[in-house]
C-alpha cells in the first residue's frame, strides 16, 4: 500500500494537533467534529470537512481512522470503523471498561485490521532513551516508579482523573515492569463531582519488592508531568516540563545498606528534539504499510485498562 488515507474524528484541543501533524505527513484525508466551529475550520480546506462520522466510515478510500473525540464515544465509533474494514488509531483512554476493550479487540481480530492506541510517551525521546538507559544498567534494579502528572486541567463529565491522565504513566510502568500488580492501594479526593474523583494516589505493589506510586491531579495549580525510576545504582528522572536539554537526568545519589545517603550530581542525558506525537502517527502509517505489531498495541491497552479499572473498583469499594 502506497498511499494510506487517514480520517480523523474529533478536533478539540489535541485533535488540532492530530490533523496538524496527518496534514504534514500528506495523509489527512477528511475531517469531523460534532462541535465544528469556523476558528477550528479556517486552517482547513473546505473538501476535507464532513457532516458526519458516516462520511468517514462509509467512505470505501479512506483506508484508517483517527478517534480523538471523547472517550465515551471511543468504542462505538471504533466498533464502526472496524466492521467497516479501517485500521484505527485510538487516542488515550483506549476506552471506558474491560468489557469495551474486548468488545474491540474482538472485532479487529476478525476484521484483521491494526489497533493502534495514543499512548504518546511511548514514542518521546525521552522515555525511549530511559528505557534505552535502563536496558544497559545504568541503574541497577528497578525498586521504586514514581509517576505525577499534575495540572488544571478539564473537569470531565464521564471520566475521572485517572483515565484522563494516567492511561500514560501506566503504560510507562506496565511497558518497564513486564508484569501486572499484585496489590493496589488508593487514595482519592472528590471535589468538584461525587462520581469521579479529581485526585487520585495509588501505589501498586510488584512481585520482587518492586513498588509504583501513581500521582493524578486536574486541580493542581502548578504544572507538573515527571516520571522517575528509581535503581539500586541511581536514578531516572523525565520531567517532561523542562526543555529539551533537561528533560532527561541520570542522578547516582543511593542509600545503602546501612542507611547512609550517597550523594551524587546530576548527569543530564542528551536527547534528540522531536515532536513525540509525529513520530507516533507515523509509526501508525508504518504498521499499516508493513503490516507490523503497533508498540501500542491493543494488548498493551488492554493490560493498562485492566488496571485502571481494578483502580477504580478499590476506589468505588473503599
Amino acid at each position: 500500500m502506497d498511499k494510506i488515507n487517514i480520517g480523523l474524528i474529533g478536533l478539540g484541543n489535541w485533535g488540532k494537533n492530530i490533523a496538524r501533524n496527518l496534514k504534514d505527513l500528506g495523509v489527512l484525508s477528511k475531517i469531523f467534529d460534532s462541535n465544528f466551529s469556523e476558528p477550528n475550520l479556517k486552517n482547513f480546506e473546505s473538501r476535507l470537512v464532513c457532516k458526519s462520522i458516516n462520511d468517514i466510515i462509509e467512505d470505501d478510500t479512506i483506508h484508517a481512522v483517527v478517534i480523538s473525540s471523547p472517550a465515551k464515544t471511543h468504542k462505538d465509533i471504533a466498533l464502526k470503523a472496524l466492521q467497516k474494514n479501517k485500521h484505527i488509531f485510538v487516542e488515550k483512554p483506549f476506552c471506558l471498561s474491560v468489557e469495551d476493550a474486548y468488545k474491540i479487540i474482538e472485532q479487529g481480530e476478525k476484521y484483521k485490521k491494526k489497533i493502534f492506541v495514543g499512548h504518546l510517551l511511548h514514542y518521546h525521546n525521552g522515555f525511549l532513551k530511559l528505557q534505552d538507559e535502563i536496558k544497559k544498567g545504568l541503574i541497577g534494579k528497578i525498586e521504586i516508579i514514581k509517576a505525577n502528572r499534575l495540572n488544571f486541567g478539564t473537569i470531565r463529565k464521564n471520566e475521572s482523573v485517572l483515565y484522563d491522565l494516567s492511561s500514560h504513566d501506566l503504560s510507562m510502568i506496565i511497558s518497564l515492569i513486564n508484569q501486572t500488580p499484585k496489590d493496589i492501594q488508593v487514595n482519592t479526593i472528590f471535589k468538584n463531582s461525587k462520581l469521579y474523583p479529581d485526585i487520585i494516589n495509588a501505589i501498586l505493589t510488584f512481585d520482587n519488592n518492586v513498588y509504583a506510586y501513581l500521582n493524578a491531579d486536574w486541580i493542581s495549580p502548578y504544572k507538573e508531568h515527571r516520571f522517575s525510576v528509581l535503581g539500586t545504582k541511581g536514578s531516572l528522572i523525565f520531567d517532561d516540563n523542562q526543555d529539551w536539554g533537561k528533560k532527561l537526568c541520570f542522578n547516582p545519589s543511593v542509600i545503602d545498606r546501612n542507611h547512609n545517603i550517597i550523594y551524587g550530581d546530576n548527569n543530564f542525558i542528551n536527547l534528540t528534539k522531536e515532536e513525540p506525537l509525529k513520530k507516533e502517527l507515523e509509526s501508525f502509517i508504518s504498521c499499516i504499510k508493513n503490516d507490523k505489531l503497533p508498540i501500542t498495541n491493543y494488548m498493551e491497552a488492554l493490560n493498562v485498562q485492566k488496571i485502571m479499572e481494578n483502580i477504580e473498583k478499590k476506589i468505588t469499594h473503599d
